[in-house]
């Protein structure tokens, strides 16, 4: 049951895999709850209901993909002073349980139930409970893939959330059909957004399209260390690579730029200049 489908994606990148997926004659029903489920001696019987009313949806198999719940019964965290409930074992930014002697980390917290996350968790737990140094979550910088064909990719705020947090938002796209590695390879399906705010900061950035989760590392990297759109034009991306299409994206500041009156002015003064 979802409102609508890949609904943590931003909805303009989403539609892009979405699309593909209908093409391929995947039938998606967003909005929809199942109510009930039968078994013939054949097909299996789905009973839905949403906005277009009721219907019953047949196949041969049917795949739960629900996802896991943490399980923590039997542990008896209760004597360790742990506290949780049914998303998970609730821990702080520095990922301290309750009882600030224990830690807990990846899925169990219910937060973003990735094993890279769980990865990350373990890296600040250890810079905390072994080295003794200042180590916290930052949800910002972790990326996550939806592995479809193409690929679908995010890291930090979609252009909603950024608009909502920062007002004033700048955003910065460019395609995968202009770029000579896709077109070479006909995988130009797809483009590149990046959210800012108002003073250039990286916000967020999402990707559908080939290799997304390689693409969408940069600007993870990009919003961790706090950088500026202007910063993501100073590197040399070999040629022919999808990389560039990163790098054309942080480019079309300087394109919005010049369409400033202020800044045309300037322009046209120091062409007259010779």
């Amino acid at each position: 049951e979802a409102e609508r489908a890949l609904g943590k994606d931003d909805p303009e990148l989403a539609e892009v895999v979405l699309k593909h997926l209908r093409a391929e004659g995947l039938d998606i029903r967003e909005g929809a709850t199942v109510e009930r489920v039968a078994g013939g001696t054949r097909l299996i019987d789905v009973h839905v209901s949403g906005s277009g009313g009721n219907d019953v949806v047949q196949g041969s198999h049917l795949l739960l993909a629900t996802g896991r719940a943490p399980n923590v019964s039997g542990l008896n965290l209760e004597a360790a002073g742990i506290k949780y409930d049914k998303r998970g074992i609730r821990v702080n930014k520095a990922l301290q349980t309750s009882n600030r002697k224990v830690f807990a980390i990846g899925d169990v917290t219910g937060s973003l139930p990735f094993t890279h996350v769980a990865n990350y968790h373990a890296g600040i737990v250890i810079r905390r409970a072994v080295f003794r140094l200042w180590a916290t979550v930052d949800n910002r910088i972790i990326p996550w893939v939806t592995f479809t064909d193409p690929e679908l990719a995010h890291v930090g705020l979609t252009e909603a959330m950024a608009s909502k947090m920062h007002g004033k938002v700048r955003v910065y796209r460019w395609p995968y059909q202009e770029n000579d590695r896709a077109q070479a390879e006909r995988t130009t399906e797809g483009f590149v957004k990046v959210v800012t705010d108002s003073n250039g900061r990286i916000r967020g950035a999402s990707i559908a399209g080939h290799n997304a989760g390689e693409l969408i590392q940069m600007w993870s990297l990009a919003i961790s260390q706090g950088l500026n759109i202007k910063a993501m034009t100073e590197w040399i991306s070999p040629y022919p690579t999808l990389s560039e299409i990163n790098k054309r994206a942080a480019f079309s500041y300087y394109a919005s730029a010049a369409s400033k009156p202020l800044v045309r002015k300037v322009i046209g003064w120091l062409t007259r200049l010779g």
